[in-house]
């Protein structure tokens, strides 16, 4: 038996190589070699090479059955490499079944957006899009739309029906975009699922709402999902499922679960813009719930607005506005988290707070703290949250959505310290009603735009005609319209049955 070579038989999902590297084999073990044999991404074995026995010895003695942090409630099992075990065959097998896998392989990198096409600066209100060639298609827009009005009207067509080009559109559907997300929630909500004290979790779920704002930094528009229409997909431990359950306001019906049953995600976002002659302010409503699934703790995930500048002339500019909000609803405690407060004035809800930093001067810039819920007066209808007199700050949250989050000073999160996971389609089948089949997307993904805007139109007019055959049966048995009364519903249930059930109506 090798009496250098030690193997973690049961990592986390956040033991990646870095996390080892930095935080654990330092000092006495920073000579130490790495060797990682992943599964759907993550750590499923981690073998560690020693300078000698004795350093072996002691870093198995020091950490088996216990973890490397004491705010993490977790027991490793850490022994002595078996000789007869070769980690790269164990690699290759691993791989080998995983290639049956189908990655979801988009042209545009969503992670590196902010690196490619932003100039971050204290002199701007937001982040600057400097894609000069991406912004004269959005320019054309209105043109276009001008144009096709003109045409409706000769011909004695309504106008309303007049469909968006698809040269400005994502090529992704809005169900694609949410689940590009979550690329990261592995990392942070394995992290908060074994962490026994309720600040240090409510810590790591703020992690992960604040981590994923740097990845929805595109101008373009995603595809509208119809009314019926799912999504599923693997993404690391986790498995998604969408459905798109109401078209005005644009409402999908979510859930995830990851494999070790840690936690789930599930509730309904509601997609809603409201517009200017030079600004686009989209926000999300609806319930965003993560459930931890072995002590049934749950907290509320608000999401902040998403303010575009110069939509017509000017500079073209991406903040998040307002506050957003992390609700731990089973202990009653709150992050409290106001975007961009500079552009406020200096006498608003958190001013007087904080010191002056020079990194506040950045339009990515966020400050809050973590409170008493009560004092939290939650906006239903937008993201105006309201922090009332009276509270008290358990932790400061400060931090630079672009790059780092800290609280109370420790930094918890640095932006490039963790690979986005791939999005992987649902290994078990694909529903007929799945967004990544639609014809309209099929042909744009393949360049062909006129056959794309074709196909948009013919799906849009097919949506009318169902929409107009679902009120006549609605007015008739004295129902609701959307295909869910309970939006909430599906959590309760087999998620996956029901949208499967409803998928045989698709076609």
């Amino acid at each position: 038996m090798s009496k250098n070579v030690a193997v973690i038989q049961n990592p986390l999902a956040f033991m990646v190589e870095n996390y080892m590297k930095e935080k654990v084999l330092t000092e006495e073990y920073s000579e130490t070699k790495v060797y990682e044999v992943l599964k759907n991404e993550l750590p499923h074995k981690i073998f560690l090479t020693f300078a000698s026995d004795d350093l072996c010895k002691s870093f198995i003695d020091k950490y088996n059955k216990k973890f490397f942090e004491e705010t993490i409630s977790y027991q490793l099992n850490i022994e002595l490499s078996d000789p007869k075990i070769n980690p790269e065959i164990m690699k290759s097998e691993i791989l080998k079944e995983e290639e049956k896998k189908v990655p979801y392989i988009f042209e545009f990198p969503y992670e590196s957006e902010y690196f490619l096409d932003y100039l971050n600066s204290p002199e701007k209100p937001g982040l600057l899009y400097k894609n000069e060639e991406a912004k004269k298609k959005i320019y054309k827009t209105a043109a276009y739309l001008i144009k096709k009005m003109g045409k409706n009207i000769l011909t004695g067509k309504s106008i309303l029906n007049v469909s968006f080009p698809v040269f400005i559109f994502d090529k992704r559907t809005l169900h694609q975009a949410f689940c590009h997300e979550h690329r990261l929630a592995p990392y942070y909500l394995t992290r908060a699922a074994y962490s026994p004290d309720v600040l240090e979790r409510l810590k790591w779920v703020t992690v992960h709402l604040l981590s994923f704002l740097h990845l929805t930094t595109t101008q373009v528009k995603p595809f509208n999902p119809l009314i019926g229409e799912t999504f599923q997909c693997r993404i690391g431990n986790l498995k998604l499922y969408l459905e798109h359950t109401v078209n005005h306001p644009i409402t999908a019906n979510f859930y995830a679960i990851d494999d070790d049953k840690l936690y789930e995600m599930f509730g309904y976002q509601i997609t809603d813009a409201s517009v200017t002659p030079n600004t686009c302010m989209a926000t999300r409503l609806g319930l965003y719930y993560i459930r931890f699934i072995k002590d049934n703790t749950i907290f509320r995930i608000r999401i902040p607005d998403a303010l575009v500048r110069g939509t017509t002339m000017g500079d073209r500019l991406f903040s998040y506005e307002n506050k957003c909000l992390v609700i731990d609803t089973t202990n009653r405690l709150c992050s409290y988290i106001e975007l961009n407060p500079q552009q406020k004035s200096s006498g608003g809800m958190l001013g007087g707070f904080f010191s002056g930093k020079k990194s506040s001067n950045f339009p990515d810039y966020f400050e809050g703290h973590i409170v008493n819920s009560k004092y939290v007066q939650v906006d239903e209808n937008g993201s105006n949250h309201v922090l009332l007199k009276g509270y008290y700050s358990n932790c400061k949250i400060t931090g630079e959505w672009t790059n780092y989050i800290k609280f109370d000073d420790k930094e918890y999160w640095e932006i490039h310290e963790d690979k986005c996971l791939t999005m992987y389609h649902d290994e078990d089948f694909m529903l007929p009603s799945d967004g990544s089949l639609r014809t309209d997307l099929q042909c744009f993904t393949k360049g062909k735009e006129d056959a794309s805007q074709k196909e948009k139109e013919k799906l849009e007019v097919r949506q009318r005609n169902d929409r107009k055959l679902r009120a006549e049966w609605a007015k008739k048995n004295n129902k609701s319209e959307n295909m869910l009364d309970n939006v909430l519903d599906s959590y309760e249930k087999n998620v996956f049955i029901i949208m499967y059930e409803r998928s045989k109506y698709w076609f």
